[in-house]
């Protein structure tokens, strides 16, 4: 009986094929858990079945969607078709909603039926109203984090929510524009109707960051009597805010205290702020209202994107159909 064969050595420069759809799913979850949505949906969950398979149906992939920076670079249709299809594989088990500019009302409320999320934060969402974040809240009943940053949603957009939240630990509500006090009337400059919500609706407070709003000394005591378990509180660019002594001592058992003049170096989105104190009496500024008044005022120039014709509801539009088993 003759002995097999021996085994053929690889020519040199040849590489060994291998068979990527027989990886275990483990370590292809694994691997899964570490791509951003877009890379799930149009890049590993097209490469084969199995992988195809994977990315469709198991929901942990799906439970944090980051999508913070895809306003940026694809158009707002496909953004927002890809966060449903994330939320429809997710199956109800997405804890966590990250996005910025393409947001809408459509597409929260969307979630909000899909998901109980734990964590929601939403940045320059023009396309949010007060009433849409409301409506949306209501579905959120276990939310603990929530992050507006240069939104349009002001007002008792604070009170809806904390209603609608009661587990809120973590609010951040930012504003992008701040003017100092000689730069505006007081009746411009000083609104609590936020700083009022927070005290009355969000008791379980540990940390609460008001870049740029316009709350006074009341506001904050209020929010201070009221948020008894607060330990980090952000209120730089607060301008109508005078730290007197009755203020000083409040704050004192805060842990983590940023006052109003303390530098913005260390924040996220500080090269979005305008601030009058930074451009005051400048070429700079005079350079900067040049230019937004040539923006506004030559109509020859003026390119705008027309989005009445675009639908927001239904799901996803069937965009992402071929990623279906």
């Amino acid at each position: 009986m003759s002995s097999p064969p021996p085994p053929t050595e690889m020519a040199e420069g040849e590489v060994e094929s291998r068979d990527w759809a027989e990886m275990p799913s483990d370590a292809l979850a694994a691997v899964f858990g570490k791509l951003d949505v877009t890379d799930l949906l149009v890049g590993a969950g097209v490469v084969c079945r199995a992988w195809r398979r994977l990315a469709a149906t198991d929901p942990t992939l799906w439970r944090r969607v980051d999508m913070s920076h895809q306003g940026d670079i694809m158009e707002v249709d496909e953004a927002v078709a890809m966060a449903r299809a994330a939320v429809d594989r997710a199956a109800g088990t997405m804890e966590a909603f990250w996005a910025d500019s393409f947001v809408t009302d459509g597409l929260l409320l969307y979630i909000s039926e899909r998901a109980s999320l734990k964590s929601l934060q939403l940045s320059m969402c023009l396309n949010v109203s007060n009433e849409g974040m409301a409506e949306a809240m209501k579905g959120f009943p276990r939310l603990e984090e929530l992050d507006i940053t240069f939104c349009s949603l002001y007002g008792d957009v604070c009170a809806s929510v904390g209603k609608a939240c009661p587990e809120l630990k973590c609010f951040r509500l930012n504003e992008r524009y701040t003017l100092q006090m000689d730069y505006a009337a007081p009746d411009i400059m000083d609104d609590d109707t936020e700083a009022l919500g927070i005290a009355s609706n969000m008791p379980k407070l540990r940390e609460l960051q008001l870049i740029g709003n316009k709350l006074t000394n009341d506001g904050l005591m209020s929010i201070l009597d009221h948020c008894q378990h607060l330990e980090s509180l952000d209120i730089r660019q607060c301008y109508s805010i005078q730290m007197d002594d009755a203020l000083k001592s409040k704050c004192s058992r805060i842990r983590d205290l940023k006052l109003p003049h303390d530098s913005i170096s260390d924040f996220k989105y500080r090269a979005y702020i305008f601030s009058s104190s930074a451009f005051s009496g400048s070429d700079l500024e005079l350079d900067m209202y040049d230019d937004l008044l040539d923006v506004v005022t030559d109509d020859d120039d003026a390119d705008f994107d027309d989005m009445d014709d675009y639908d927001d509801g239904g799901s996803d539009g069937g965009m992402y159909d071929e990623f279906d088993i």
